[in-house]
């Protein structure tokens, strides 16, 4: 088949993207991307070997005026995706706004849809394509209330069986300047990083004491800033970016957001963690997602409203102190994992 994939805006939209794409990949079928010219997709995406197309679209967030350019450029990108998209069997869209001129497109001219919603809150442009569409694939079970669409599938998110058949490997945290042998904390907060979270974690770090080490990578935008106020040493190392799923498998402990993603990986691999839900999202949506393992007793959460340094660093305490609390946490994570996550779209993709 030819397809067509659209994901854009974060991370939490195109890794699952690229995990699908890289298993229609080895079945034989052609896959091209489709994204904005000016997000992190453009790089990512032609970085692991697939044709890319890139569309002007704006953002819809901001003022009246911002949201008008928005809706102009989409008509703009439809009318460009009507040209682009023919010849093709397929569309596959991963939420965010490039996918609405791209998928609307698809439906005019009588394509095949598929849409995969990663969050346990549908996003606008998903609720928008809902009717739409021929197909939904999604991760929780909430969204099966949430959707019009009664052709959906409760499936998961491809990106975590990547995550399933990793080994550990005890020189990934030795590479990173750290023991092996000694207990290891990961802190990341998605792909963009979080300067607000930032300001409490400098608390944070003032009150390690070297009984455990930690690993915590920053994101480009705050690199430079936190990589100049924190003290590194044997126990504390600052990086730009960090081969996240790898160095999870061998660590004890994740202090993350709770984008569905990343979630994702932390029950394909059964690691305890801290959610620290971003509140700057729409409707609250990382919230949910980190409920829905809170309720499995399968995370901990502390919402950023009520984070601090001394708050993170007694709820570490009370977790890497505690084997069996660890074992127990891990335990309930990897029970929500589906390690055929992958396959059990891809055969969805090739039904359809």
């Amino acid at each position: 088949m030819k397809i067509a994939m659209v994901a854009g805006g974060s991370g939490g939209h195109i890794y699952p993207a690229l995990a699908l794409a890289e298993g229609l990949k080895e079945k034989g079928h052609d896959i091209t991307f489709i994204g904005s010219n000016d997000r992190m997709e453009k790089d990512v995406i032609p970085q692991n070997g697939f044709d890319y197309i890139g569309l002007d679209v704006v953002t819809t967030r901001g003022s009246i005026i911002q949201k008008i350019k928005s809706i102009l450029s989409i008509v703009k990108a439809y009318f460009r995706c009507l040209k682009l998209l023919k010849g093709y069997d397929l569309a596959i869209g991963f939420g965010n706004y490039i996918s609405i001129p791209v998928m609307m497109a698809a439906v005019k001219l009588k394509i095949k849809t598929i849409i995969h919603e990663q969050n346990s809150f549908v996003g606008r442009a998903n609720r928008i394509l809902d009717r739409k569409v021929d197909l939904i694939i999604g991760c929780y079970e909430e969204n099966k209330k949430q959707f019009a669409n009664p052709n959906i599938r409760i499936l998961g998110n491809p990106q975590s069986s990547k995550a399933y058949n990793l080994e550990k490997d005890p020189k990934v945290i030795e590479e990173l300047g750290l023991d092996p042998n000694k207990k290891t904390v990961v802190i990341f907060m998605g792909s963009l990083g979080s300067s607000s979270v930032n300001k409490k974690l400098l608390d944070y770090f003032k009150l390690l004491d070297g009984s455990y080490q930690v690993v915590f990578a920053t994101g480009a935008s705050h690199y430079e800033k936190m990589l100049s106020e924190v003290k590194q040493n044997d126990y504390l190392k600052v990086f730009e970016r960090i081969d996240g799923v790898n160095v999870m498998n061998n660590a004890d402990l994740l202090i993350c957001r709770a984008g569905a993603t990343t979630l994702s990986e932390i029950c394909a691999i059964g690691i305890a963690s801290i959610l620290i839900p971003s509140p700057y999202v729409p409707n609250n949506h990382q919230y949910y997602n980190g409920k829905a393992l809170v309720d499995k007793d399968a995370a901990v959460m502390i919402e950023e409203k009520d984070l601090s340094g001394d708050k993170l660093n007694d709820t570490v305490n009370a977790l890497i102190n505690d084997d069996e609390r660890l074992k127990e946490i891990s335990a309930n994570a990897l029970k929500l994992g589906n390690p055929e996550v992958l396959n059990d779209i891809i055969n969805e993709v090739e039904n359809i």
